[in-house]
């Protein structure tokens, strides 16, 4: 039983239950986190990590809850999960009283999601501190293993389960180029538009713009993400793969852009889809066939072509068996944009069948970008499958640890 399982075994037993399975979520606190006025602030990429926070009207506040353990007290006791408008952000409060106290920097806190084996879940809590006797040095090896910082704001999500990280040679490399490239400042967009960011650090890396399936920097697939200064945003949609269907048929393209899309003023059709598991305004949408491990693709009744789950899954350890999540602020400078790379989350262990659920849960879509030129024939800009927002990105990947 490696340590972290152990852990986690009895931390459940100690409330009178049996633990099946589990993951958790630690973070070292920052200076503007504590257990009550201003709560711990929850990092977007692990919003999934924790029960869902109904928010109707994003310009006002919102506060929820949910029951959870605490390890430290020995009781169960009801959190406030809360919604500022404000940043925007989320953060948990009605915490342990002990990350309260700054004189002993740092300070940690862990939440267990625990499954238990009767079927039913819950959560718990822990937090530790830097004052003698206060298990900081302890539980954070346990959790982020001994190669991670503990700066402050550093997060890690993984399995129970799971072992801990270790950056290998690689992942080394990448983070010394990281560092580089966050030295830098403030760098100009190479590129206008919204490939912009990614582009531009590829390219301070050496990396050569290219259409290969295969991992942007040895076997490990860059993601980028701009986030304006001060705005914390979780809205922007990310590129998984791109893969087309198996069609159904022999039609031409110019044929099948006349089945999939509609015709403009012009009389030339387009096809600029956004593909769900419900119908759209062109009656495309996705159907998951469990029995024959296939997705289908459907102009409302009727099968236009498929994809199997092997060949998804092979598509997605191909792009992202590994992947780093690279964040960075940006900001305009007349008719050029800027950007600072801050962070970076080093993300593993995807699999299909969290993949599946993300596109039953519409949260992964496929997309058609494909247009008519007046010659007749059809260009096409890929095939891809995106995740609408980053926020379930934590969804497809099991394991996650922010290191920068």
């Amino acid at each position: 039983m490696n340590k972290l399982l152990n852990y986690a075994v009895e931390i459940v037993r100690g409330s009178g239950k049996t633990l099946r399975t589990g993951e958790v979520f630690a973070k070292v606190l920052s200076p503007n986190d504590d257990s009550g006025r201003h709560g711990v602030l929850v990092p977007t990429d692990v919003y999934a990590f924790f029960p869902d926070l109904k928010i109707p009207n994003q310009t006002q506040n919102v506060t929820g809850g949910f029951p959870a353990y605490d390890v430290l007290s020995g009781k169960e006791s009801k959190l406030a999960y809360k919604y500022y408008q404000r940043y925007p952000e989320r953060r948990i409060t009605r915490l342990n009283s002990l990350i309260n106290d700054r004189t002993n920097e740092p300070r940690l806190i862990v939440f267990l999601r625990a499954h238990y084996t009767d079927g039913t879940s819950a959560y718990y809590v822990d937090c530790a501190n830097s004052a003698p006797g206060g298990r900081f040095s302890a539980v954070f090896r346990l959790v982020f293993g001994g190669e991670a910082s503990s700066e402050a704001g550093i997060f890690v999500v993984r399995p129970i389960d799971s072992e801990a990280f270790s950056a290998d040679k690689n992942l080394s490399e990448l983070l010394d180029k990281f560092d580089k490239v966050s030295r830098l400042g403030w760098v100009e967009s190479l590129r206008e538009g919204d490939t912009g960011i990614g582009y531009t650090f590829e390219t301070l890396l050496g990396i050569r713009e290219n259409n290969d399936k295969r991992a942007d920097f040895k076997g490990i697939e860059i993601k980028c993400k701009g986030v304006k200064e001060g705005v914390e945003s979780a809205s922007g949609k990310i590129n998984l793969f791109q893969h087309g269907p198996i069609w159904l048929g022999t039609q031409s393209a110019r044929d099948r852009i006349r089945v999939l899309g509609k015709a403009g003023a012009d009389g030339l059709y387009t096809c600029h889809s956004q593909i769900k598991t419900t119908p759209n305004n062109l009656g495309l949408s996705l159907d998951i066939v469990e029995a024959d491990q296939k997705i289908d693709l459907l102009k409302h009744a009727d099968a236009l072509g498929y994809w199997t789950f092997d060949t998804l899954e092979e598509r997605l350890r191909e792009k992202h068996s590994r992947a780093v999540m690279i964040k960075a602020r940006s900001r305009k400078k007349k008719s050029s944009s800027l950007f600072h790379y801050e962070e970076l989350t080093y993300l593993e262990r995807p699999s299909i069948e969290r993949f599946v659920t993300l596109v039953g849960g519409r949260n992964i879509v496929f997309e058609f970008l494909m247009s008519e030129k007046p010659n007749g024939t059809v260009r096409n800009h890929g095939y891809p499958w995106r995740l609408v927002r980053e926020e379930f990105l934590d969804q497809l990947f099991s394991f996650q640890i922010r290191l920068r």
